[in-house]
């Protein structure tokens, strides 16, 4: 038996997939596993035991030629739509996005329950007889040498714990002001490692630069394996509502996420870890989209500016008082 689970991107959205590949290895022990998700995103996967084999898109021979037992298309766009004809298979399942409930929310402000998305990618397997309530832990497997790697660069700085802070978001309206981050992170004076992707590391730069504590930059320098080891070997996690989260879930982190224009009631909270949502309430404007914007549509960016780094450091303090996480 193979099969073959589809999820083309982004970073925290395979991350999220990775529940169904366990579900199906512990119900087909014998069967093989296949991944098919874009060049970027491979190493988030490359290194899973379960997988037989990680492929590229677009589509090879291989791929076409091969007979599944089960395609979970758990991309769902357009894209993704002519692998129904394209592949030879016994089954072809999907998921329920839920766009129509997402879109009375941001259009009519209509507070419509949202099953978590893990929850959702877990209908997939109903042929097999795998219930989706039944799913465990996201997981990401990370080599033994990048994880020795990124921690000789944090014990060079700090030999204690560290707090992983993730800067990145594809839009704008995901994130928090630079100074915000500044003014927190003086606040709590814990050593931090500052994740991102290239279009963050000055922001990154320029918060090293002004805190008195260690302070480590991966944004722009660090791979997604390397982003993933620094938050493996962190403490907790600070994050926006984007991949850093999903990752730092993976390994079970105390997980504190700031969130903007997007809204947790869109079912993309971190999975099966600890977590503290901060957001602000009865905002008119939000969310404004289910993804984000370059910039605020209202032009006062009240989401994130509302969140000051006095009440974020109350929250983080007794959230992490309360998992008696400790950074001495």
């Amino acid at each position: 038996m193979r099969f073959l689970l589809v999820r083309l991107s982004s970073m925290g959205d395979v991350v999220l997939t990775t529940p169904l590949i366990r579900a199906l290895a512990e119900r087909f022990p014998t069967a093989e596993i296949h991944f098919l998700t874009r060049a970027p995103y491979k190493p988030l996967v490359a290194h899973h035991p379960l997988l037989y084999a990680v492929h590229i898109w677009p589509l090879s021979r291989e791929v076409r030629q091969t007979f599944w037992e089960g395609v979970l298309d758990l991309q769902k766009n357009l894209r993704t739509l002519p692998l129904r004809w394209r592949l030879r298979y016994r089954h072809f399942t999907t998921f329920p996005k839920e766009n129509w409930r997402k879109w009375l929310m941001v259009r009519r402000k209509q507070r419509l329950p949202i099953a978590h998305v893990v929850l959702r990618y877990g209908q997939a397997l109903a042929p097999w007889g795998i219930p989706a309530e039944t799913l465990g832990p996201l997981e990401v497997y990370i080599p033994t040498e990048l994880i020795a790697k990124v921690r000789a660069e944090m014990q060079a700085l700090h030999q204690g714990p560290w707090l992983a802070v993730g800067l990145g978001g594809t839009y704008a309206t995901k994130k928090w002001p630079t100074a915000y981050y500044i003014e927190l992170l003086r606040r709590v004076g814990l050593p931090v490692v500052l994740l991102g992707g290239v279009p963050e590391a000055p922001a990154a730069e320029t918060i090293a630069k002004a805190l008195p504590q260690p302070a480590l930059i991966g944004a722009g320098r660090y791979t997604l394996l390397e982003t993933a080891a620094a938050i493996y070997l962190a403490e907790a996690v600070l994050s926006h509502d984007t991949g850093t989260a999903h990752l730092s879930a993976a390994f079970r982190k105390p997980t504190l996420v700031l969130w903007g224009n997007t809204t947790p009631a869109f079912g993309m909270t971190p999975w099966q870890t600890p977590y503290l949502g901060l957001e602000i309430p009865g905002l008119n404007c939000r969310p404004c989209s289910k993804l984000g914007f370059s910039h605020c549509p209202k032009g006062h960016h009240d989401c994130l500016r509302g969140l000051t780094p006095s009440y974020v450091e109350s929250r983080l303090i007794q959230f992490f008082n309360n998992l008696a996480v400790s950074f001495s």
